[in-house]
């Protein structure tokens, strides 16, 4: 990961070196224009990351990412390891409290890592390999692990769908449901949600932050502005005004054609985020015409990437063709294997398997949106060459909370759009796995994949991602399109904010 872990230095480097000349302020509403209402606000129900970027204002995790990527202590105070990597003992912190005033304690954290588990797709795929959790007194967590894992603390670092931890009543009330109240140990509490209009979080006046330094998502956490309001604004276009005009502080996911823009107005600076995440159309591989391996590969032959990405992403400096699961920017990881089958661009091909398939022109249902541009850009061009091909795509627009919705009724569709976001360990890459939507089970990537989250040997690791990237290839588990990079719009009043692969504004300030 050198060139990730270099550009985290230097934003964090340069940061350090902004607030020893303009000391933080405390005070202000920061408002932040997002791409539209999330599909809920419990953490360990969804992959939809706008849910994260909301909601890890409110909820902690046991761990977080420092800036070079690597597991560290937020909740916990440290953990050991013992009985050959079998048994992990994790210390919490104590006096963190709850935004309900009770301190957290091992009663809390038990609950909470148990329905992530059951719940979460991160969750579900290290939770087959725990034997059992347990308090051991009020401030020791044990997690007993039926075989070693190199992956556990990276699972319990990970922002999204991450393993946030609620008080004990709130997992009780929500079982396998959604939480009802959201309550976590953050700098800022919930205090309401009007739909359409905003999500209302304020500073937590009793919260415990960490005493080292900011490193990364870790280290101190501090709660200048007083409130936050993430607003939904659909229209990007109105995302952008608003910056403009200093209705907004911040707009997320601005068309990257409006780059050059960005730089020439007074008073607003142009944020890229690069890697951020590969744009993709996630096949259904339970049920539905795409079941079929012919179906699934006649797409992939027939696709142009480049007049894809180019559509969804305009400035050739945004986007890059590449077939990797991983990023370039990810050097333990990133391999081209399977790269044969990548952007084929071939429609003969792709007539042909139709022919051997029997394919009489049944409707390919396409989920798409407009709240994320690109997702529906693509997905236009997309069907353009998939119809030249001889197939007949179905595009249905929907808001992205539906969409999200809907990608968990197998019955509803035969593709979806998404984007894959950055994370550090392929073992819990949800590109890869079998039980989130478009359900991608393959008995020997299932195997890899299980044998991945077990495997401590960084070498034999990496051999092991090389054969499922080629079965992601050959199988066509997703179609990627490929790699983009986000534009942010950001006014120059809030300071202290940093443009990371995830989303956060504790540390940041308004300064008038």
């Amino acid at each position: 990961m050198v060139r990730i872990v270099l550009a985290c230095v230097f934003v964090f480097t340069a940061a350090f070196a902004v607030h020893a000349q303009e000391p933080p302020k405390f005070g202000g509403v920061l408002k932040a224009a997002m791409i539209g209402e999330p599909p809920s606000l419990d953490l360990h129900w969804t992959t939809a990351v706008i849910v994260q970027q909301i909601t890890w204002h409110v909820y902690e995790t046991l761990y977080t990412y420092d800036k070079g990527f690597n597991p560290i202590p937020m909740l916990a105070e440290g953990h050991t390891i013992a009985d050959g990597g079998r048994r992990y003992t994790i210390r919490l912190r104590q006096g963190v409290r709850f935004h309900n005033g009770k301190e957290m304690t091992s009663a809390d954290v038990v609950p909470s890592l148990k329905r992530w588990g059951r719940m979460a797709t991160p969750g579900k795929a290290l939770w087959k390999f725990v034997e059992a959790v347990e308090a051991k007194g009020p401030y020791e967590v044990v997690i007993h692990l039926k075989e070693p894992s190199g992956s556990l603390l990276y699972g319990l670092a990970r922002p999204n769908n991450g393993a946030a931890i609620y008080p004990k009543e709130v997992m009780e009330a929500a079982g396998d449901g959604q939480v009802k109240e959201f309550i976590g140990t953050g700098p800022y509490r919930f205090i309401e949600h009007k739909p359409d209009r905003h999500i209302k979080v304020a500073r937590f006046k009793d919260y415990v932050a960490r005493p080292e330094p900011p490193d990364g998502y870790g280290g101190k956490r501090v709660a200048y502005v007083d409130e936050i309001l993430f607003i939904p604004v659909p229209d990007v276009a109105v995302r952008l005004a608003g910056v403009e005009t200093g209705e907004y502080h911040y707009g997320q996911q601005i068309k990257q054609d409006q780059y050059d823009r960005i730089k020439a107005m007074p008073g607003v600076h142009p944020r890229v985020i690069r890697p951020s995440a590969w744009s993709t159309a996630v096949i259904n591989h339970k049920q539905g015409l795409l079941t079929d391996k012919r179906l699934r590969q006649a797409v992939q032959a027939a696709l142009d990437m480049g007049p894809i990405m180019a559509a969804g992403f305009g400035h050739r400096d945004f986007y890059r063709l590449d077939g990797a699961i991983m990023f370039p920017e990810q050097p333990a990881w990133y391999t081209k294997v399977g790269f044969e089958l990548y952007n084929q661009k071939n429609k003969a091909k792709a007539q042909k398997l139709l022919k051997e398939a029997g394919y009489a022109g049944q409707p390919i249902r396409w989920i798409t949106t407009q709240e994320y541009q690109w997702m529906y850009k693509n997905a236009l061009v997309a069907k353009q060459q998939l119809e030249e091909a001889g197939f007949k795509i179905d595009l249905q627009v929907v808001d992205w909370a539906t969409l999200v919705q809907r990608r968990n009724k197998p019955e509803l569709y035969e593709v979806f759009s998404t984007g894959f976001t950055f994370g550090p360990d392929p073992a819990l890459a949800t590109s890869v796995q079998c039980n989130w939507p478009g359900w991608w089970c393959h008995e020997e990537k299932d195997r890899l994949m299980d044998a991945l989250i077990k495997e401590t040997d960084v070498k034999k690791r990496r051999v092991l991602w090389e054969r499922v990237q080629q079965l992601f290839h050959e199988d066509v588990g997703r179609i990627k399109f490929g790699d983009y990079f986000s534009l942010d719009a950001v006014r120059r009043e809030l300071k202290g904010f940093l443009s990371t692969p995830e989303l956060y504004f504790w540390n940041a300030w308004i300064d008038k």
